[in-house]
Order: C-alpha cells, then structure tokens, then sequence
C-alpha cells in the first residue's frame, strides 16, 4: 500500500547571507528583532549547483510553437486528479497512530485539523476535522511552489537583460526572486568590455513592467520599522526586495559609520547615530520620487563590533537602477546615467544578460527558509506567463485556483488563495487539499517530485532546524507560523525510502509553542507508525 521514493540526489551547498556582519563579515552582538508569532523570511542562501535530479527529470514536450499561456494551459489540462481512499480502519497499526494523534491534539481544544495519507494508495489513514479551511499562513508556499514547479517546469530560469534602445540602456527584469548586486556587476563588466555599445548611452531605462504596478502583496502591511520579511515585490529587484545597513563605530561622540548595499541614488541616508552608550535603531521608509530612506539613530559604543540589519526598500526597481548605473560608472570610469522608468521597444538590441537558477532551486528559499520575497515572485511570475499581461496578485490567484480544481475538484471552492507566501490573515486550506497537492510528489521523476530536495529536513537547515532532529531527512516539509496561526505539512518516509505518507496539520488560535509540540508528537506517531 505504500509506494517506493527513488532517492533524492540533489545536493544543496548552501551558505546563509548574513544579518549579522560587519564591514569585512564580522559578526554582530545584535540581531534584527521582529514581531512575535511571525514566521519571518530572512534572505535564503545563495545555492552554489544544481540540483543532479534535473536531470533525472524527463524532458518536458516540445512547445517550441506554444506561448506561455498555451503551455500553462496544456499543463493544468494534464495534472493528475489526486486519488484519496477511505480504508476500512481496523487495522491495528492505523489505530495506535490515531490514539496517538489524539493524544497530541488533545491539549488544542478543536482548533487543529489534520489529514495523514498514504501518498500511493491514496488510503487516509486519519482524517482530524481534515475538510476545515484555516490560515495555513506560510504553508500556503507548499501550494505556490508546487503550482509553479508543475506549471513552468523545474529548469525555467529567470532571465534580466541589458539592451541597448536609442541613446538608452534598458535593464529589464522578468520577476527574478535570486537577483544580487553581483549579478549587476557580472553585467556591468561584461558591458564595459564593449566601448562601442556604450557609444553615445546618455539613461538607464528600467522596464520593470513584466508585473503590475503594485508593490506590497495583499495582507502587508505598509506601516512599521521597514522589516525585511514585508518586502516589495517587483519584476526587477535585488536582494530580495531589501537593504542592508551596516553600522560601524566612529571618534567618540562623533557620528556611527554607514556601509549600505545596494548603494545608489535610490537611497537616501538619515544617520543620526553617534558612537557611545547606547543601541542602534534603523527604518526605512518611502521618501520622494520613490527614494528609500534610511534613518539610523540612537548610539553604538567604540569598540563594538558592526551591526548589520535588513530592511525593505520602497520601489525595487529604481534601486536596482541606481546600483546598475554605479556599478557602470565604476567599471567604465564614466559619467553617473540617470535613472528613468519605461519600457523597451521592438527595436531594442539585446546586449547582455543574466539567468537565474533553474526554478526548484529558487524555491528553497521559500521552501527551506520561509522567504515571502521569493513566494510572492513567483506567483507574480506565474500570473504574467499565465497571461501574457502583467503579473497581479489577483491573477496569480485566480490561477492557483485553476491548479487547484485540476488537483483536487472537490476540495477546490473551499479554498481561499490570497499571496503566494500566507502572510496574510484572509487566506484559507484545508489539510485534506495540502495533501492532494503533496500527492503530487509520488509521481517518479516529476517536477513535484525533484522539488522535494528543496524542502526543509527535519534537523537540518532552515526552519525545522530545532525541530524533530533524530528523524533527519526522513521528514521534509514546511512550517508556517503568523498572527495565531500555526502549521506543518509534508512527507515523512521510512529509513529506506520505501514508505512515504503525506501529512498536513492546520492549527488556530492556539499557544504557539504548544501547537508545535503538537505538531512534532504527530509527526513522531507518524514515525513510530512507519517502523
């Protein structure tokens, strides 16, 4: 009744980008504070290969004459419909894992919903309150993710170009969520070596315009310190969507040292802090012509060590600019190009440009790290290839709706698709469609399936790194926690990769720690099951 898993072969080497550096990567005594019971989204590690189940993955068909839509279409025509059984419920091992279930929801008073299934035969093994939609908050990534990795495929790759149109460069973005000043610089260089098609080049025109105009995802919040979790989303972006600070010591009583990244004409610095007793406050905040303001106040002692933070930037795009017309400048020893919004032409000359990693890489970011960036992204992403026009939230969410109905038609009205990430107290799942689209995985060798490697594991890396550590790689899945809502969903598999049950447990209005109690003695029943 269980199915076999091939092994996963994808191996990650993964290194975290620092909120705690200094100007040489020292570290800090400080770390960025953010509100209680929000599952934040600190910038995912920059993963340095590829996963080796690319390329066990079978090819996709040729759609050389279909557009984006057309392919997304015949996609979501040819998902499977996900199979769910409802066993006799005698056996005695499924009992036992009942009671033990119920013992570990017990102290949750009605506010969890669980489904546990067997991902082969379909047969659910328990089925907890399992057709109740609640905030699934950043298990709804589990959803994005899947829905993208299916519908654009594991290898698609985000591309940003250089294209040089009349006396302009145009530095256009298709929605990369993994875009770094390194990437600009690699671009800039590449340009410098090209005297000739920089001749006569007197603006940087950014064409952001693969997404709507909107910034901040429904449910985010405008207001607050600038945390680095609520960034914008934009087709062109770096650095997920975020600025980092650094403050440095100075003279006594003399002003604290800045070191910002991204630089550029798009931020503008406050700094009011002086070096002595004291701490350090930074915000960012929208300022004019879409300028990000950075104020830095309060007091860092001599002697102390940098303290970096990350904080939102207010449009995305400019500030990709202004670092790319810096970073120009430099290279080329030049003159300082203004920065103007628009779009390419027709007639535009492609001159250079940058590719992502494949997809089902990019994803571990917001699988294995819980980045809202990168989520929303991809939705956005998935919303402009779905239709051609420019990516909204309310399209990426008609879409998810149609990936859903494809999955899971009798499940797929009860659920409520409102961002990419579930940072949001509107959105609603239940834990009986979670584990239809996880079912998905089962398939050998698809694009479901090679997203696996992209998954937290329990001990591991990312958010389930405290959490169930003797199960190891034998539990992969998501977190998610926000404003009250608490959940885990994934796939737990026996030592030899032979059994795989999916599992999706949904909790409200609970005490955070011990709704994660709960979730873990769940899990471990689910473990002890499988032995």
């Amino acid at each position: 009744m269980f199915r076999r898993y091939s092994p996963l072969l994808a191996v990650f080497l993964l290194s975290g980008l620092l909120t705690r550096a200094g100007f040489a990567g020292a570290s800090s005594g400080q770390t960025e504070t953010r509100p209680a019971q929000v599952e934040t989204s600190t910038p995912a590690p920059v993963p340095a290969s590829v996963s080796t189940l690319l390329d066990e993955a079978p090819s996709p068909a040729d759609a050389s004459s279909l557009s984006w839509p057309e392919q997304i279409d015949e996609r979501i025509a040819a998902l499977p419909t996900a199979v769910r059984e409802t066993g006799p419920g005698h056996d005695r091992g499924e009992q036992r894992l009942r009671i033990r279930v119920d013992e570990a929801l017990a102290e949750l008073a009605g506010r969890a919903a669980v489904e546990i299934r067997d991902l082969d035969s379909g047969e659910v093994l328990l089925a907890h309150d399992a057709l109740r939609t609640l905030n699934p908050a950043s298990n709804q990534k589990l959803i994005t993710a899947i829905a993208a990795v299916e519908l654009l495929g594991p290898d698609y790759r985000f591309e940003t170009t250089v294209l040089r149109d009349g006396d302009a460069l145009v530095l256009r973005g298709e929605g990369d969520p993994d875009l770094h000043v390194r990437d600009l610089h690699r671009l800039a260089g590449e340009l410098a070596t090209r005297p000739d098609a920089l001749a006569g080049v007197r603006r940087i025109v950014i064409d952001d315009s693969a997404f709507d105009e909107r910034r901040l995802g429904p449910g985010f919040r405008s207001d607050g310190p600038g945390d680095s979790y609520i960034a914008p989303s934009g087709a062109l972006a770096l650095d997920y969507g975020t600025v980092q600070i650094t403050v440095a010591p100075g003279a006594y009583r003399r002003p604290a040292q800045l070191h910002v990244e991204p630089a550029g004409a798009a931020i503008e610095l406050h700094n009011r802090a002086r070096t002595g007793a004291g701490s350090v406050q930074v915000t960012t905040r929208p300022g004019a012509e879409g300028r990000t303001i950075v104020e830095v106040s309060g007091a860092i002692p001599g002697g102390h060590e940098p303290i970096s933070v990350r904080r939102r930037v207010s449009d995305p795009g400019l500030v990709a600019g202004a670092s790319f017309a810096e970073l120009l400048r430099a290279q080329t020893e030049g003159p300082l190009l203004p920065v103007v919004r628009g779009r390419a032409t027709a007639n535009a000359e492609r001159l250079a440009s940058h590719e992502s990693a494949p997809l089902v890489t990019v994803l571990a970011s917001a699988l294995r790290y819980s980045n809202n960036f990168t989520a929303e992204q991809i939705l956005r992403t998935l919303a402009w290839r779905a239709s051609g026009e420019p990516g909204s939230w309310a399209a990426g969410a008609e879409l998810l709706g149609r990936f859903a109905h494809a999955v899971s038609p009798t499940r797929a009205d009860a659920q409520r698709f409102v961002n990419g990430s579930g940072l949001t107290l509107d959105g609603r799942l239940s834990p009986s469609f979670v584990t239809d689209v996880l079912a998905l995985a089962r398939r050998p060798g698809s694009p479901a399936q090679t997203l696996l490697a992209s998954f937290a594991k329990a001990g591991g890396e990312g958010t389930l790194r405290a959490r169930l550590g003797h199960a190891g790689a034998r539990v992969l899945a998501k977190t998610g926690t926000y404003a009250g809502a608490s959940s885990l969903s994934g796939i737990v598999r026996d030592d030899a990769g032979e059994r795989a049950i999916g599992f999706s447990i949904l909790i409200n209005g609970a005490k955070l720690d011990r709704s994660r109690a709960g979730q873990d003695r769940v899990v471990a029943a689910i473990l002890r099951a499988l032995q």
